[in-house]
């Protein structure tokens, strides 16, 4: 970086700095719409993003005691994601603040959390978070991208994961003959086991069953439980699009008071594009333990 751009920055950091450093948070400063925004590098290039673009970005998700539940790493090895960068989100996202960074530049931004999945993610809040909570957003801008070398870069980054789902069924495998409890292989390609027996019939069509479960990747760490927030999930058997493909599988092979574990492969979760919110990568194989709480047939 040239000595006279450095000086410019800086100049213009101290600048807000005195105008704007409002913010509640120990080092940040606050734009009028309630951004919190802390510069942490400044990077080499002299280009802004605009809308319209597509940026190349790696993002960490934390919460505000600094425990990361999500970065771009667990979506590809590259560590990077591309962002079609068409408006902000919701008054006070951190795509205020990317139109600000140049290539290279890294910010710490802090976001409403509700806002931040209800807008940007269009998905729930997970159970660690609570409505009025904030989440910690560490945005790098490696590159941005017109129309042209956003179609470029995506042929190359599909070429880089084509290969994606063998690696799946490869690492699902060695699971599978490490593990020291044994599974069903069912015909769908999930796995089953029984933990507890139920009573009764099995879910049906039209039935509303009441459900505690943990979902886990192969490597044991959580990413959704209804325990842990203490709130069991409600829903009406065999309506279309409020669960997997591979849960509601699950759930027929249960009936009131069951419980089991089910191992579930992308094919029948979230496939290649992976969760809406992100959590669960592309090509993910999942681990359901699952218990029926409650059946009520649908003609009772």
């Amino acid at each position: 970086m040239n000595k006279g751009r450095f000086l410019s920055i800086f100049f213009l950091i101290m600048l807000l700095s005195s105008c704007f450093n409002n913010s509640e948070y120990d080092g940040y400063s606050k734009s009028s719409t309630g951004l919190h925004y802390k510069l942490q590098m400044i990077g080499d290039g002299k280009r802004k993003p605009s809308f319209g673009e597509y940026l190349q970005l790696n993002i960490t998700y934390k919460t505000m005691n600094d425990s990361v539940f999500l970065d771009s790493y667990s979506v590809n090895e590259t560590g990077m994601v591309i962002l079609p960068f068409n408006h902000s989100s919701f008054e006070g996202s951190f795509e205020e603040g990317l139109l600000t960074m140049n290539e290279g530049d890294s910010t710490s931004y802090i976001v409403d959390a509700q806002n931040l999945f209800t807008y940007f993610f269009k998905a729930e809040l997970p159970f660690f978070l609570k409505a009025g909570d904030k989440v910690k957003m560490d945005v790098k801008l490696n590159k941005i991208f017109n129309e042209q070398e956003y179609v470029q870069e995506l042929k190359r980054y599909q070429e880089l994961v084509e290969d994606r789902d063998i690696e799946e069924q490869r690492k699902l495998q060695v699971y599978i003959d490490t593990i020291q409890t044994s599974f069903t292989n069912l015909e769908n390609g999930m796995y089953f086991q029984p933990m507890k027996q139920g009573t009764g019939e099995l879910a049906e069509k039209g039935d509303l069953v009441r459900l505690n479960f943990k979902g886990c990747f192969l490597d044991g760490k959580v990413f959704e439980s209804t325990i842990e927030r203490n709130q069991p999930m409600d829903f009406v058997f065999g309506e279309q699009g409020q669960v997997i493909k591979g849960f509601e599988t699950a759930i027929s092979l249960l009936n009131e008071g069951a419980q089991a574990k089910f191992i579930i492969p992308s094919q029948l979760a979230y496939g290649e594009k992976g969760s809406s919110t992100g959590i669960v990568p592309p090509y993910t194989t999942l681990i359901y333990e699952i218990e029926l709480l409650k059946l009520t047939k649908h003609n009772n």
